[in-house]
């Protein structure tokens, strides 16, 4: 998808009375620092074995008024024998209109027939499907059936257990095929800080993302760009946590840190760092090109020559006067690629940062950041 889709937005996840995460004080902190960083999403499950649905109802209910004033939109994880619990039934989700919930998010043993009747509630609760599980012949089937496809959204899964998420690929096209139905993904990024018992192995969507700090792991979620919403899976996320996913999402642009060369001029980190960049909707092989580098370069100084250098993979590149027209053309290499005159080295990508290059499809919008 490209910077077109919906609005990206951010949310954290609360396990009323499950451990001290799951006090009442330890979630009125956690929300009230995440309606102050600009999250709007709280998410959920009212299905966890080591808690009860009906004796949490009444804590639930006052988190959810919280998150209410606060701004925040408070979804639930339902299963069938939860929905049984609050006495509630897919044709009658009052109960759950009661407690103050804007979204329910169905897992398994719910057919068609029983979203579809749940997206028809006249309570403006949203039903959220499994992205993980659900497949295209499902919603067809869901939309067969009488859904409102404007009341439908995904989340996907996650994982407590190591070696348990999913791989990038699945998860790819699984995001990709409902993005492209109009339907809104969502995905889980672990805690570093203070993750979810009994475990305590963080909560990802992707196995990849169980150890990266969270700020990683939602700027590959963003350079994918078929996800609407990244969520922290697990309860206790710091506020640098919470700033630095916030600032990776909701930014203009993908951001990768770089390392500037040191002859860098003034004119090529001018064109490095003071634009958001996007690269072009017919990509090269062999680099990212920025489609206004070149325009923008012609409102300072010209790109004389430096000694040429070898430019390996994760290079920042400016093209000197030398390139002729191409002159001031910002580029970034995707492969080793040799020593060129005519070309200038200005900065080089961070390690960690260097596999986002491969996620940044045609016309993705990405920035520099320098330290």
């Amino acid at each position: 998808m490209d910077e077109q889709a919906p609005a990206r937005t951010l949310g954290v996840a609360i396990y009323p009375g499950y451990g001290p995460e799951g006090s009442e004080a330890a979630i009125t902190r956690l929300l009230e620092q995440a309606a102050r960083q600009g999250y709007t999403e709280v998410f959920t499950s009212l299905h966890l074995p080591e808690a009860s649905p009906a004796a949490t109802a009444g804590l639930l209910e006052r988190l959810a008024g919280l998150a209410g004033r606060l701004g925040l939109r408070l979804w639930a994880d339902v299963a069938p024998p939860a929905l049984a619990a609050l006495g509630a039934t897919p044709g009658d989700l009052a109960p759950l209109a009661r407690l103050g919930l804007a979204a329910l998010r169905v897992d398994y043993g719910y057919d068609a027939a029983a979203i579809a009747a749940m997206t028809r509630n006249p309570y403006g609760l949203d039903v959220v499907l499994n992205a993980s599980t659900v497949t295209a012949a499902d919603l067809d089937r869901i939309l067969a059936a009488g859904a409102r496809p404007e009341r439908l959204a995904a989340c996907h899964n996650f994982y407590p257990r190591p070696e348990t998420g999913l791989g990038l690929d699945f998860f790819r096209h699984r995001s990709e095929e409902l993005a492209r139905r109009g339907i809104r993904v969502a995905a889980f990024v672990p805690s570093q800080a203070g993750r979810r018992g009994p475990l305590r192995e963080g909560l990802p969507t992707l196995e990849r993302h169980r150890r990266l700090p969270p700020d990683r792991a939602a700027a590959e979620l963003r350079a994918l760009g078929c996800v609407h919403t990244v969520l922290f899976g697990d309860p206790g996320p710091s506020p640098a946590e919470l700033q630095g996913v916030r600032e990776v999402w909701l930014g203009d642009g993908v951001p990768l840190r770089v390392r500037l060369h040191p002859a860098a001029t003034a004119a090529e980190r001018h064109i490095l760092l003071d634009a958001v960049h996007v690269n072009r909707v017919d990509p090269a092989e062999a680099v990212l090109r920025s489609t206004a580098s070149r325009a923008y370069a012609g409102q300072g100084a010209m790109i004389e020559p430096r000694p040429a250098e070898p430019r390996p993979r994760g290079t920042v590149t400016v093209d000197n006067t030398t390139y002729l027209r191409y002159a001031g053309e910002l580029q970034v290499t995707l492969q080793d690629l040799p020593a060129d005159p005519r070309v200038n080295v200005v900065a080089w990508i961070h390690p960690d940062d260097v596999p986002l290059l491969d996620l940044l499809g045609p016309g993705a919008r990405f920035r520099f950041v320098a330290g």
